[in-house]
């Protein structure tokens, strides 16, 4: 057990599930990418938004106004598919309570995701949750695992982590929320549903792991 001053959640995952077609997403991306005549091999990123933006950097060299068309083309294939996913997403039953309980204590919530604001409001509006700050891709330049995204919602919300490397945990379901809060200086606090995740979790630096999130309190001692 150990004492924090600041929770960071990532979202989707740990807090509600997106029912998304990851596979689908990154093929119907990556068409549209390649419908733009861009090269497959300057596509390095591991994630569908930087692969977007990779390509769209490309293209610009050559014709600035398609590149705009392909950037906004594409992100609107992951901006659909969120959206439809966030409307019918719930958190489980002990995501409102456990959070309620770590505010009551006086620590201080974020959620840093890397969905867009809106799929994130469209969540919380069916599912209040008492967070102090919110970043989501729509706030920030560089997103997670970039560990700017945790840093600026650390910033937002007062705490600087040179005082105390151990004032703030990240609590997250994938091996790069382990990679990232590391980087960033915080603790990683895996959330992981079976076996194959606590390893995967495990060799990516977790601190702890938790099956459940109310398992949160005893962890940090409040």
């Amino acid at each position: 057990m150990f004492r924090v001053t600041a929770v960071l959640f990532d979202f989707d995952g740990t807090l509600v599930t997106l029912e998304i077609d990851f596979p689908l997403m990154r093929r119907r991306v990556n068409e549209t990418i390649a419908s733009f005549g861009v090269p497959s091999h300057i596509l390095t990123a591991p994630f569908s938004w930087e692969r977007i933006e990779q390509a769209a950097g490309w293209l610009a060299q050559f014709d600035p106004q398609r590149a705009e068309i392909l950037e906004r083309t594409a992100k609107a294939i992951i901006v659909e598919m969120e959206d439809e996913a966030a409307k019918i997403a719930s958190p489980p039953t002990d995501v409102s309570p456990t959070l309620s309980s770590l505010k009551s204590k006086g620590l201080k919530l974020g959620l840093v995701t890397r969905n867009s604001m809106r799929a994130v409001q469209t969540v919380l509006s069916r599912n209040p949750l008492p967070f102090d700050v919110i970043v989501t891709r729509d706030h920030v330049r560089l997103l997670k695992p970039n560990p700017e995204h945790l840093l600026f919602a650390l910033r937002q919300l007062n705490v600087n982590l040179n005082e105390n490397r151990w004032r703030a945990v990240f609590i997250g379901d994938h091996p790069s929320d382990m990679q990232v809060a590391l980087r960033a200086g915080l603790v990683p606090i895996g959330i992981a549903r079976d076996e194959l995740s606590r390893q995967a979790l495990s060799r990516a630096g977790a601190f702890a792991l938790i099956e459940r999130l109310s398992e949160l309190a005893h962890l940090l001692d409040c």
